[in-house]
């Protein structure tokens, strides 16, 4: 064999390499419509932008959905990257990140007839406000927890019902309306007339796509971010984003 044979057949060898990388994404898997597990499936708008991107680099994403705690545990160990992720100095400090690639509206919920105005962070004070264990959205997230009382559950079914029985005062649901609006239609019990949402939502969070620092994700992650870029520049995910949510809340 030839040394230009030899050469061709590594080369090809490699690409194949390059072309067969998985890389597992970790995420939420309670977060309707945003991202969820669904018979053993990774559903969601973040795994549809997701799917955008990898349809168009080299690598395969493999997707491992779990309760929040977990993976990001995993994804803090360098097991993979971890989608749907919010930015604090802290975490920057152990995360390579994308460009943002979905703003998540954090909204607050009360039982109807319980409104109240909601114009700066001193208007939160005192009040019990129900949130997903382990979660943060962003460095407004954390300041203002520092007005509200932090009651912690397992998921946004759970917060309802405690917001229903007068055991929080307010309930942080994402993405938006719509986020409500689908775990209402999943919970027995439970119809939106029960609840007002509250005119401003508590922040718009942008969520990444992240990495531990020591899988030396840059290289990747800038390649991601052109697509993420093009994507919304186009429109075509904008397109998805909203076709998704109108197929969901409409089944």
């Amino acid at each position: 064999m030839t040394f230009n044979k030899i050469l061709l057949l590594l080369i090809l060898s490699i690409l194949t390499s390059i072309q067969a990388q998985r890389i597992p994404i970790y995420g939420n898997e309670t977060k309707m419509p945003k991202i969820w597990l669904e018979n053993n499936q990774a559903e969601g708008i973040l795994i549809e932008i997701m799917k955008y991107a990898d349809s168009k680099l080299p690598e395969n994403f493999e997707y491992e959905l779990y309760p929040w705690a977990r993976a990001f545990y995993n994804a803090e160990n360098g097991f993979g990257g971890i989608v749907g992720i919010s930015k604090t100095e802290e975490r920057l400090e152990s995360f390579d990140y994308s460009i943002p690639i979905y703003d998540d509206e954090i909204i607050l919920v009360v039982k109807k007839g319980n409104e109240f105005e909601f114009n700066t962070l001193e208007d939160l004070r005192g009040l019990v406000v129900g949130v997903c264990r382990d979660c943060i959205f962003g460095p407004v997230f954390i300041e203002a927890a520092n007005y509200f009382i932090v009651d912690e559950d397992k998921d946004s079914i759970q917060r309802l019902r405690k917001l229903l029985v007068g055991r929080i005062d307010a309930a942080l649901i994402n993405p938006g309306e719509a986020g409500l609006n689908i775990e209402i239609k999943n919970a027995s019990g439970l119809s939106r007339d029960q609840f007002s949402i509250i005119e401003k939502p508590l922040v718009v969070d942008p969520n990444f796509l992240a990495f531990e620092k020591s899988m030396n994700m840059k290289e990747f992650l800038e390649r991601f971010n052109k697509i993420i870029e093009e994507g919304y520049a186009s429109g075509d995910i904008q397109m998805i984003i909203a076709g998704y949510i109108l197929e969901v809340t409409s089944n």
